[in-house]
């Protein structure tokens, strides 16, 4: 324990030791802060030197060459849209003549469903028809029967 004890007693005497450089006297707090200035003064040369870089980088650009590409890009813009503007329009033409194809077909096939009807209705007029004449032929042979078999001259 003796010895932790030398350790921190020499720790405490260092705060107010001062070291002798050129003839000036400095204590650790004034190293540190002479330190902290170096090392600012270095960084905003470093950022200086970077920002004059990116500055001359952008003075060297040839607006010409973007202007153009530019107006080039905007000419394609505009010949694209022409195109999509036809485009356009022939799919309205194209939809407009789908449905007036699909409205003429369901218009025939109605009109077919329609005589298929009416001839189906003509066919049981016809069947209903048929149906009461031989109830009457049937009613009249059996009428024809009962009075031949009823004649007493008959036999």
């Amino acid at each position: 324990m003796a010895d932790l004890e030398d350790i921190v007693k020499q720790g405490e005497g260092l705060s107010s030791k001062k070291v002798k450089v050129g003839g000036f006297k400095f204590s650790g707090a004034s190293i540190m802060g002479l330190f902290a200035l170096l090392s600012t003064l270095v960084g905003g040369l470093y950022g200086g030197f970077l920002l004059y870089q990116k500055v001359e980088s952008l003075a060297a650009l040839d607006l010409g060459d973007i202007s153009s590409a530019m107006q080039k890009t905007s000419s394609d813009v505009i010949r694209i849209e022409e195109h999509a503007n036809a485009i356009k329009i022939e799919l309205k033409k194209d939809m407009t003549d789908l449905r007036n194809s699909q409205w003429n077909l369901e218009s025939k096939v109605d009109g077919k469903l329609q005589s298929v009807d009416t001839k189906l209705t003509n066919y049981d007029t016809k069947l209903d028809r048929f149906e009461i004449k031989v109830e009457k032929v049937k009613t009249d042979m059996e009428k024809r029967i009962q009075e031949s078999l009823d004649n007493p001259l008959a036999n």
